[in-house]
């Protein structure tokens, strides 16, 4: 339940906790308090505060003391308070990641003293939030806590024996109502250890401004001693490669770095100036780690990796082409409900598909124009997205545009309870990036050539990065669905409302071969000669056979009655502990009933399923044998690599 609460009474949070003698009022600030409370609506109250308070000074220190506890000791001291209680609130989750994690399961050992060094009372409110007495503070709060640090990814922080790698919003409180304040930010870490950052390029410096909360949890620390940090220079900006690995003989970062410069040339060739002085990248190669990731941010990203250096940098390159785009599209082009955020719960958003999507689209198109990748790895790399996205049941049943507002529900987010997502959900990224693809060639097949969906992004960039500021989180303001529509019909001079019906709003299947053939392409799906049967399942291989972990609707195995959970012992008397599924099912043509031995909830029983035929799993992008010029002008004009 969401309590709305009327502004003109909750002028600030004072007012409701202060007796007011106009027209009986306090009746009503009494009976809203009791109800606040008694539903534990502190976020309603929040929801609803007026951003007038006069700003404070905010002090933040990061004290790296204990690393082998994986320990990180935060203050934050706020001057010039004047409420009778002040309220600290920890995230729930981080721009870029659409999860809520609760990051202040973390937090201990919270404490608040005055000016004076008296300890003050303070109390949780909720999951996330401490509240300060402040009256008595002599108009200064110094907090202190204590933060478990041990995940290297894009979201958490970690820090052990060689390093601190913090993420703001994981490990930094902010003051209710102060988020656009300017802090500073000062770092306590062993001497002999560098601090990166995009707060500056100096590896000494300790001491930092941030101009608003936000921009502080926007801006990533990696704290360490053995950091390798390289520079190089591109239309005025400086670019600076942080390299942070396990493997010793990572010495050699030729080809990184030669990489990096060819995409940074291509893509800022091709989008507007960045309003940034310097960007940093920092790279983390770890040889046991489980999933590698990379997060965006204004001017900086993070990109982690398993393995090392020498093995891993292609995979790098690739990695780094995506993120860096997001310094346009996403970091200043956004969507409207990514910033200002409210960071205590979901803020969502419909159009992650173009964010993310089309940001994958691009990274594809300037690993080409960089020419880091060939056209035939570049039309491979489409071709295996299509192979993707036809694989997943969920294509049916989820659009884009639903994709990107649930993500909450499935980017990386813990499931507890059992889902049938395999079958319901499609992938922003995956289908957001053939959207991309559908649309640039639309566009120049539209405008005779003369556009492509850049000019699009160049435009919405001008109208709304470049805009006034909406809000305080500024320049510019967010973007709506619609706005993308226009700014298609403005470059093309042409409705793009049917496509976005369909394909964005819409399951229907995507026009491959009907827009590929605008460029003198097609779509080409072959099944390999020694694909087998298909029995419809994801599955995972156990000790006695095959466990079923998901079922494809209207598939052999659901024709069959199979079930998620199933555990196939053999198939036709052939044991599945040693020999895996899909060669035992080669032995057999499509149509064929098999017996397939199940054991479910400790019983077994013989099910006779009719298998499916392969699929086709080999796809391709090929030119057309016969297109009209214009149709291969469009083409060579998509794959030019300069």
């Amino acid at each position: 339940m969401r309590l709305w609460l009327p502004q003109v009474a909750l002028k600030n949070r004072t007012e409701i906790r202060l007796p007011s003698v106009a027209n009986g009022s306090e009746h009503v600030h009494g009976f809203l308090l009791m109800l606040c409370l008694t539903m534990g609506c502190a976020g309603a109250l929040r929801a609803v505060e007026a951003p007038t308070a006069p700003p404070l000074e905010l002090e933040y220190k990061v004290r790296v003391e204990r690393p082998l506890t994986h320990m990180l000791g935060i203050d934050i001291v706020a001057r010039k308070v004047e409420t009778t209680d002040i309220e600290f609130v920890l995230p729930a989750w981080a721009p870029g990641r659409y999860a809520i994690y609760d990051f202040a399961k973390n937090v201990q050992e919270f404490s608040a003293e005055g000016a004076d060094h008296h300890t003050l009372p303070w109390i949780k409110l909720d999951k996330q939030t401490w509240r300060v007495e402040s009256g008595q503070s002599g108009g200064a709060v110094h907090i202190h806590y204590e933060v478990f640090a041990n995940d290297l990814t894009g979201s958490f922080s970690q820090v052990d024996s060689v390093h601190a790698d913090l993420n703001g919003a994981s490990v930094f409180m902010y003051v209710e109502g102060h988020k656009p304040d300017p802090i500073t930010l000062s770092i306590e870490a062993p001497a002999q250890w560098k601090v990166i950052s995009g707060f500056s390029l100096s590896t000494s410096e300790r001491t930092f401004k941030a101009p608003t909360y936000d921009r502080l949890v926007d801006t990533p620390l990696e704290i360490c001693a053995e950091c390798t940090v390289d520079q190089f220079e591109e239309q005025g900006k400086t670019f600076a490669v942080a390299v942070h690995t396990y493997n010793d003989d990572d010495n050699d970062r030729s080809h990184l770095l030669a990489g990096l410069k060819k995409i940074v040339r291509a893509e800022m060739s091709a989008m507007p100036p960045p309003d940034f002085p310097f960007y940093v990248f920092i790279f983390h190669f770890v040889p046991d780690l489980a999933a590698g990731d990379g997060m965006e941010h204004l001017n900086s990203t993070q990109i982690i990796l398993q393995g090392s250096v020498h093995e891993n940098s292609q995979e790098a390159l690739e990695t780094a082409a995506h993120e860096f785009f997001h310094v346009w599209n996403v970091k200043r082009l956004r969507p409207a409900a990514l910033g200002p955020f409210d960071y205590t719960r979901e803020n969502y958003s419909r159009s992650l598909w173009f964010a993310e999507g089309i940001t994958t689209y691009y990274s594809y198109v300037f690993l080409l124009r960089s020419g880091l990748w060939t056209r035939e790895q570049f039309l491979g790399h489409l071709a295996g997205e299509i192979s993707t996205l036809e694989r997943e049941p969920g294509r049916k049943l989820m659009s884009a545009e639903a994709s990107s507002f649930n993500a909450w529900f499935f980017d990386r987010s813990p499931q507890m309870q059992e889902t049938n997502f395999a079958n319901t959900t499609i992938s922003y990224y995956n289908k957001g990036a053939l959207l991309g693809m559908l649309l640039d060639l639309e566009i120049r097949s539209r405008t005779g050539g003369s556009k492509s969906l850049l000019d699009v992004m160049q435009l919405m960039y001008h109208q709304f990065y470049e805009s006034p500021a909406g809000t305080y989180y500024g320049p510019g303001r967010g973007f709506e669905e619609k706005d993308v529509e226009a700014a298609l019909q403005s470059v093309t001079g042409s409705d793009f409302a049917p496509f976005f019906e369909r394909y964005v709003r819409g399951t229907d299947p995507l026009p491959y071969q009907e827009t590929l053939a605008k460029a003198a392409l097609r779509l080409n799906l072959e099944t390999p000669r020694d694909a087998g049967p298909m029995l419809g399942i994801g599955a995972q291989m156990e000790n006695r056979g095959v466990r079923i972990v998901s079922v494809v609707p209207g598939g052999a195995a659901d024709r069959a009655g199979l079930s998620r959970d199933d555990l196939l012992i053999d198939v036709d008397n052939q044991t599945l502990a040693t020999e895996d599924l899909a060669t035992r099912l080669k032995a057999y043509p499509p149509g064929s009933s098999v017996p397939i031995t199940v054991e479910r909830h400790g019983r077994r029983d013989r099910i006779y399923v009719t298998l499916d035929p392969p699929l086709s799993s080999a796809y391709s992008l090929v030119p057309l044998s016969s297109a009209a010029p214009e149709q291969k002008a469009i083409r060579e004009a998509w794959l030019d690599a300069h």
